[in-house]
């Protein structure tokens, strides 16, 4: 971490370009949705059966474990099944709530607003846990676990680097929501009995940074942070260690700090304020394989083929990639039959270019070059293909963060981003 490795990704600002200036579409009454049962590789176990009427913002389902969270209906209607599969944007298939909306917006009686300077700091937390609020950076992890009364907090980060190529949501939510995400800021400070909160952005980021620096002009405690472009610069533990100046093991607590996304700190506020539940967000749709790039406001379990069809299809390529997620980070399906979960960041949705491949490894060590976190992902492939444990465990397969850096590199288009994940699970099972 002491010699951060990064780099700026060719064309970065055109790609956010073409879904940045767009006007946000909202699609918030589709016909059906599809809640999935499974969020960060647990399970839930659904509190309602088919034929039951549901309300909007109702609890319809539960994960349990360690971290426990709820997940609630989006929409009021019928319960149509429990377990119909649907795409995901882990690559699989997984069991969905479905409900067929009536159009009707029937809210459960809890969403209504609260008098926040009568709520303690618990209070807060519990409503966060119980409006199933999650990390909406892409973590899915729920947000109330970082607010540990055991865990000394002194430092609040906001996270709107945004740094994959294509997304372009936190930029929107920072410059159109600037006062309710320095409310929201507040709220954590004092959950948290913080001393500061950062909100950080990227150096080349203006105007954003023009908005920012007015608003915060007469607030002491909430403060703007600046990194370079480079990814992956929104790395929570590069941000940690940017700003606390440490590093930590496996939580930013055991260095004093929090990070939030911009979307949850956002949601944040809604739970807080109104009880209102995680059931809708706002997502990028872009590309070059669809009519309409632009930002879109939706329900959670809305089906993105549903979405593009709203928002105008597609252009008419020969073939085209559809990834859920970033075009780094995200998976590569075979169909938009996929549902919004609650922690999908974007769908990017690509012409096929055909370019020529060699498969072959030219020993250039690109890949180490660049990893953020000291690797050698050729190695790393070669001694999984060979199930060598001992050369893993040397190679510290488990330490890869899947930001893709090294697929992305490669001059020989070896798909080495998936072989290191593959080592890492690999070596988890053992």
């Amino acid at each position: 971490m002491n010699n951060f490795k990064g780099i700026h990704i060719k064309e970065h600002k055109n790609n956010k370009e073409i879904s940045l200036h767009n006007e946000v579409l909202d699609f918030l009454d589709p016909e059906y949705v599809y809640v999935p049962l499974v969020e960060q590789g647990g399970t839930f176990t659904p509190f309602v059966k088919q034929g039951d009427k549901v309300k909007l913002g109702q609890e319809i389902a539960l994960k349990s474990g360690r971290f426990p969270i709820a997940s609630h209906a989006p929409i009021s209607g019928e319960v149509v099944s429990i377990d119909i599969k649907k795409w995901h944007s882990s690559g699989k298939m997984v069991p969905c709530i479905q409900i067929k909306n009536d159009f009707l917006e029937t809210a459960v009686d809890t969403i209504k607003p609260n008098n926040v300077d009568e709520l303690s700091s618990e209070e807060m937390v519990n409503k966060i846990k119980d409006c199933g609020i999650v990390g909406l950076g892409g973590s899915g992890f729920p947000t109330y676990a970082k607010y540990n009364p055991n865990n000394k907090i002194d430092t609040l980060i906001i996270n709107a680097v945004e740094c994959e190529p294509y997304i372009s949501d936190d930029y929107i939510k920072v410059r159109d929501n600037l006062d309710d995400i320095v409310v929201a800021c507040k709220y954590i400070l004092k959950i948290t009995n913080a001393k500061v909160a950062y909100i950080v952005v990227k150096k080349t980021k203006k105007e954003l940074i023009d908005i920012i620096n007015k608003k915060l002009d007469l607030i002491d405690n909430i403060k703007l942070f600046l990194v370079n472009d480079v990814y992956p610069s929104g790395w929570e533990k590069y941000l940690v260690k940017k700003i606390v100046k440490k590093n930590y093991q496996i939580l930013p607590c055991e260095v004093g700090a929090v990070v939030n996304n911009v979307s949850t700190v956002l949601a944040i506020k809604d739970a807080i304020e109104k009880n209102i539940p995680l059931i809708s967000k706002t997502l990028t749709l872009t590309g070059n394989g669809i009519v309409n790039p632009r930002n879109v406001h939706v329900k959670v379990g809305t089906l993105i083929s549903d979405i593009i069809r709203k928002n105008g299809g597609y252009i008419d390529y020969e073939k085209l990639y559809f990834i859920a997620g970033g075009p780094l980070t995200g998976k590569s399906l075979i169909s938009d039959e996929m549902v919004v979960n609650r922690s999908l960041t974007s769908v990017v949705i690509l012409e096929v270019v055909d370019r020529e491949i060699n498969m072959e490894c030219m020993g250039c060590g690109k890949c180490a070059t660049v990893c953020p976190v000291n690797l050698t992902p050729v190695f790393i492939n070669t001694a999984f293909k060979m199930k060598n444990k001992e050369q893993l465990d040397k190679l510290a397969a488990n330490k890869c963060i899947a930001c893709g850096l090294c697929s992305y590199i490669c001059p020989s288009r070896i798909d080495l981003t998936v072989n290191v994940l593959k080592a890492k699970e690999y070596m988890a099972k053992r």
